[in-house]
């Protein structure tokens, strides 16, 4: 429902979920990590940082989600991600869950932890 944001209409719903479990709760599979990281971009995780990020986690199989407080998206969708709002020196928190979620870590938090971002190729 709405949370109180301006540009949502009263009763609707921004498609994206809210609150969970933290990955290092006792008992969390081996192969689920959690780490936060700082958005450091002047502008933002904006569309072709969200798209670049998107785009890097669909090669890999694992559960990709990232949290700005309440907030939550899947990280294999650039419009999620457009809706966290994460401006520069938010934290967010990436959680990753799956056989290749270790070897994801690395690649998509230096993505959100880039200063730039926007230069690159589709």
């Amino acid at each position: 429902m709405n949370d109180g944001r301006p540009g949502l209409p009263k009763g609707s719903s921004n498609g994206m979920s809210c609150g969970g479990t933290p990955a290092e709760s006792p008992g969390a599979p081996a192969n689920t990590f959690r780490r936060v990281v700082r958005i450091v971009n002047p502008l933002g995780l904006h569309h072709r940082v969200a798209d670049r990020f998107a785009r890097t986690a669909g090669g890999f199989d694992a559960r990709i989600t990232v949290r700005n407080g309440d907030l939550s998206a899947d990280g294999k969708s650039l419009w999620d991600l457009m809706m966290l709002l994460a401006f520069e020196g938010t934290d967010v928190v990436l959680e990753l869950d799956g056989p290749e979620a270790a070897a994801a870590l690395e690649p998509l938090a230096a993505i959100l932890a880039a200063r730039g971002g926007e230069d690159y190729a589709i």
